[in-house]
């Protein structure tokens, strides 16, 4: 038990390791998961809020289209085109203030419609109103404007309508010059007085959250309508006009906070009003402390859950290692303990299968060892015997006496040359390794002498990629396979012989062909000879006859020692067709010059 709390055994950081990282991976889940459902839900409701806000401007614009509308159908009557011009009768006044009543009457959102005539009394809805002596029409900014647009509708802000006595409201007028049909001058000026109720009701209409709310401004910054609008004049409440005026010039903001509201601003395009809707942040989320709750508690669960699971996890992965590592500790006194079958994992399993595969490994491993340096040193032996072959130097030899006692002395010379250059390429100052020019060159030197030996018995062809020159191979690699190829083949057979040595890069490999024309090699015979290169390190004596493969089994084997087991000679060879080698061996470059 002490050895599982303490925290240096495995199952002790195992369990503390996994439960921090649960902890912090499901603390961090629920914060991350926490924020995003916050920002999914704030940007959704800012966006359906700002789809809103679209809406109610192009309500706010349909409903002064609507009155502009009925504007234009008051200064197309014709009683008032008659009076404006002075050709009216004495009831077109009259019917003039009949139509306006009835307009008055059919909307309850229009306080007044008034007409000014130059120079003449005032046309209401009303004959008995009276204009406040006091007043100077002429010189208020509808007034003004209307004069200015030339015939354009002009809106404007909110403000308090004293014309008429004893009518104080807050109204939005729409003022336009009136023009006659006749007349080049202008008559006069039309207006309509609105009442708030109508831009109330849609933006009343067009909220989210129960503390949420539209006004408008107009482009300087002025109400028009806020739903507290006496308490916004008297500086009871304010909003910021300042930083509102700032996101409608800034265009890559929809938004401003500041900190508990947000402000969103769309601009009706007809009026140049700014349609500003303000949205609480307790409005966004309204139950975001039961959402954080619920995310605790599935917190907790989760880590109660994963804790038990980690905890049997891991002691079901320490107990059977304790178990393997008691086993391993016979490694240390050369025991070699196997540690058989294990109540674990399959990966545990595994691993203790694996170590009794690696276990007796290793013992065959070091009894093949013993065997391999052995085999090393026969065949490095075999391989010298082979380089200096007594019988074929004396032949060598005799054929240069012979030469010489016929007066051939270029022959004496070209033979004695090669044969020099063959030894002192064979003994290659110690190395093993030499360049693939060099071994090209000291096989060369073989088929000269035994060209020159068996006149017109055979020809060779060397066809070897000078790119190829700089790259490593064992020495006298290619020399015992020629040998083989002159003796046991082309020297069989009645007709002209032909060898070809041929070599190529592929890949990260070279591979080098020696290919003959000889008799070839019966099927057993071949069987033999490509078992015996699955097994290059067996008594070679019990795979073949007399002196036939043995070279290629010594080269075989020697290329396996120096290079592992995947390089080596392959065999193919059929009877009265010839036999073909194929080596392969890793393409290393050195320095190796003899």
């Amino acid at each position: 038990m002490r050895r599982f709390i303490s925290f240096g055994t495995l199952g002790s950081r195992i369990y503390i390791t996994f439960t921090v990282m649960i902890f912090a991976t499901i603390f961090i889940m629920q914060l991350v998961a926490f924020r995003f459902t916050l920002t999914t839900v704030r940007n959704s409701t800012l966006e359906t809020n700002q789809a809103m806000l679209g809406q109610l401007t192009r309500q706010i614009d349909s409903y002064i289209q609507g009155m502009e509308k009925i504007a234009s159908a008051v200064l197309e009557n014709p009683e008032l085109q008659r009076l404006l011009e002075g050709d009216g009768i004495e009831g077109d006044r009259s019917a003039v203030e009949t139509m306006l009543a009835h307009y008055i009457q059919a909307r309850d959102d229009i306080s007044e419609i008034l007409i000014f005539p130059p120079g003449g009394s005032v046309i209401s809805s009303d004959p008995d109103m009276e204009i406040n002596p006091w007043t100077d029409y002429t010189l208020r900014p509808w007034y003004v404007k209307a004069l200015a647009a030339e015939g354009k509708t002009v809106v404007s802000g909110s403000y308090v309508q004293n014309l008429v006595r004893g009518q104080y409201s807050w109204v939005v007028s729409l003022s336009r010059q009136i023009n006659t049909r006749h007349r080049a001058s202008t008559p006069g000026i039309l207006l309509v007085d609105l009442k708030f109720n109508r831009i109330q009701e849609l933006c009343q209409s067009m909220v989210i959250g129960k503390k949420g709310y539209n006004f408008v401004i107009d482009e300087q910054g002025n109400y028009v309508f806020h739903p507290t609008q006496q308490l916004v004049y008297s500086d009871l409440k304010n909003e910021p006009i300042d930083r509102i005026i700032n996101l409608v010039e800034d265009s890559e903001r929809i938004t401003y906070s500041d900190g508990e509201r947000y402000f969103m601003v769309d601009t009706s395009p007809l009026t140049g009003w700014h349609m500003v809707s303000v949205l609480r942040s307790d409005d966004i989320i309204t139950e975001w402390r039961n959402v954080q709750a619920g995310y605790a508690i599935i917190g907790l669960v989760l880590f109660l859950i994963v804790g038990i699971a980690t905890n049997t996890v891991t002691l079901g992965i320490t107990k059977p290692i304790r178990q393997l590592q008691e086993t391993m500790k016979s490694v240390d006194t050369g025991d070699f303990q196997l540690v058989g079958r294990i109540r674990a994992t399959d990966e545990i399993q595994e691993l203790a299968r694996e170590y009794d595969i690696m276990v007796t490994r290793i013992r065959e491993l070091m009894q093949e060892n013993i065997q391999e340096q052995e085999l090393k040193r026969k065949s490095d032996l075999k391989a010298l015997q082979a380089q200096i072959n007594p019988h074929f130097l004396y032949n060598t030899l005799d054929s240069i006496i012979w030469m010489g006692e016929m007066q051939q002395n270029s022959a004496v010379v070209l033979m004695t040359s090669a044969l020099a250059r063959l030894f002192r390429i064979s003994i290659s100052k110690g190395r093993e390794l030499i360049s693939i020019k060099d071994e090209i060159d000291h096989v060369q030197s073989y088929l000269t002498i035994e060209e020159m030996r068996y006149r017109n018995k055979f020809d060779y062809v060397i066809d070897v990629d000078p790119g190829l020159y700089e790259f490593e191979i064992l020495k006298i690699t290619l020399q015992p396979l020629v040998e083989n190829a002159i003796y046991h083949g082309i020297k069989e057979i009645d007709e002209k012989g032909r060898i070809s040595i041929r070599g190529r890069k592929e890949d990260e490999t070279i591979v080098f062909t020696v290919q003959d024309n000889g008799r070839g090699m019966a099927p057993e015979q071949l069987r033999l000879l490509n078992s015996a290169l699955q097994h290059p390190f067996m008594e070679q004596g019990r795979h073949a006859r007399g002196g036939m493969g043995v070279g290629i089994r010594n080269v075989h084997a020697r290329l396996r020692l120096y290079f592992g087991e995947d390089f080596g000679i392959s065999c193919r060879s059929r009877r009265g067709e010839g036999t073909t080698i194929t080596i392969v061996f890793p393409a290393r470059k050195g320095e190796s010059t003899v």
